[in-house]
């Protein structure tokens, strides 16, 4: 242990050192004197290229993708679910205190940058909370959407089941069969609405 200190003390002293025999110490006394470099103006050439690479920047594209060919980025799912539960909040349908809260998200979502123009995908499954109000009684349950891929919207499917749980307040009965089963058809009828709201989801990743 003992060498180890004396060795680190060694390349401290090397740094410190003998500030007038040291390289940092003669680079420092020599940029101090030296003149302020005079400003160079830029050939037509060089300000193209220095605004086709701000523009290339501005795109999304990382600055060592100069051509802007090809270019990956993974999406947080975090985001995603925090995106998706703000687009599913707004679904509306008939019955009365309806409700939906995201839950989960399961898969990938990435963001392309492709010759400059930027494109997005992902696959995804998801679970969401649901809630209406059926004849004085709250009927809750949830929602699970097994597959969503990006571009096969169009054959989403909802599984629905609605909880056995009482009504939230004390002392009052919970939601008859009938209306669980009333519950889950609501539900159900969200599944035309998904497909919009994940279209409007793929937007939002790809202006991300």
């Amino acid at each position: 242990m003992e060498k180890s200190s004396s060795f680190g003390s060694k390349l401290e002293e090397q740094a410190t050192g003998k500030a007038e025999l040291s390289y940092s110490y003669w680079a420092a006394k020599a940029a101090a004197g030296a003149p302020p470099p005079e400003p160079k103006k830029l050939t037509d050439e060089e300000a193209a290229a220095a605004a086709q690479q701000l523009q290339h920047t501005q795109s999304g594209a990382s600055a060592w993708n100069a051509a802007g060919t090809f270019e990956e980025k993974s999406i947080s799912l975090a985001w995603v679910q925090e995106q998706l539960g703000a687009l599913l909040s707004e679904l509306r349908h008939s019955h009365q205190g309806a409700s939906v809260a995201v839950e989960e998200v399961v898969g990938e979502a990435h963001q392309w940058l492709v010759r400059g123009k930027k494109r997005a995908g992902f696959e995804l499954n998801f679970e969401f909370k649901w809630a209406c109000q059926l004849d004085g009684a709250q009927v809750k349950g949830t929602a699970k959407v097994p597959h969503a891929a990006a571009d096969e919207l169009d054959e989403l499917s909802l599984e629905v089941t609605a909880d056995k749980a009482a009504a939230e307040e004390e002392g009052s009965d919970g939601p008859t069969a009938e209306q669980r089963r009333r519950g889950e058809e609501a539900a159900r009828s969200l599944l035309p609405l998904l497909e919009p709201a994940l279209e409007q989801l793929l937007e939002r990743c790809r202006q991300k």
